[in-house]
């Protein structure tokens, strides 16, 4: 009488949904890294990296470029220094480091003329200019005031003079023309509504901002 040979127990697979579960789990964090990484990137970092990987090795200068968060520090503290934290807001976001500089302190009413106190900060910012990677926007704005002169037609016009303004009096200090983008917006991007006296002179401004790339 033959025996039929026994058959070999099954494997139990049953634990087997949990390796694929944590296989994707854990593509999924390395993807967020990544995404946190690239929001973050600092381009003066990145070009760090590439001459630490041998770019021009032994005969490249080193740079004396700065990075976006140097450069925060650097124009905070000359705002402190300065007594103008009332006057001069500095913010850093995704778009690159900017100061805020309420038009009153810049200019006087429906002039693009550069007063005194705003040329006197400037001149403090050519070194930090000077080490800036990428470009720097200067974007002129106003409130929702109607502006009708013969110099200045409409608050288009106002605006982009005063954006000009500033760079044209950057230039003259030594910092190269084509590192500057001029942008006058008008009345078209107000921080707040324009439907105080308070609120309006919050919406005249000129920001300088240090652009993270381009």
């Amino acid at each position: 009488m033959s025996v039929a040979p026994k058959k070999a127990p099954k494997a139990d697979d049953s634990g087997g949904w949990l390796t694929t579960y944590a296989d994707m789990m854990t593509l999924l964090m390395t993807f967020f890294v990544l995404l946190f990484a690239m929001s973050t990137l600092d381009p003066v970092k990145l070009e760090q990296f590439g001459q630490s990987l041998g770019e021009h090795e032994g005969s490249r200068k080193k740079s004396k470029k700065v990075s976006l968060s140097q450069i925060n520090r650097e124009v905070k503290k000359l705002v402190q220094d300065q007594k103008l934290q009332q006057q001069v807001k500095v913010r850093m976001d995704a778009r690159g480091v900017t100061l805020e500089i309420a038009s009153d302190l810049a200019f006087s009413v429906g002039s693009a003329d550069l007063s005194r106190p705003i040329k006197a900060f400037l001149v403090k910012l050519v070194s930090t200019m000077d080490k800036a990677t990428y470009a720097i926007a200067v974007e002129g704005h106003t409130d929702n005031v109607p502006m009708r002169s013969a110099t200045f037609p409409s608050n288009w016009e106002l605006s982009s003079a005063r954006a000009a303004a500033v760079i044209r009096y950057l230039t003259s200090k030594g910092i190269p023309g084509d590192k500057f983008r001029a942008i006058g917006f008008g009345d078209t991007a107000p921080k707040v509504d324009n439907n105080t006296a308070e609120n309006r002179a919050k919406n005249r401004r000129v920001d300088i901002t240090f652009l993270t790339i381009g």
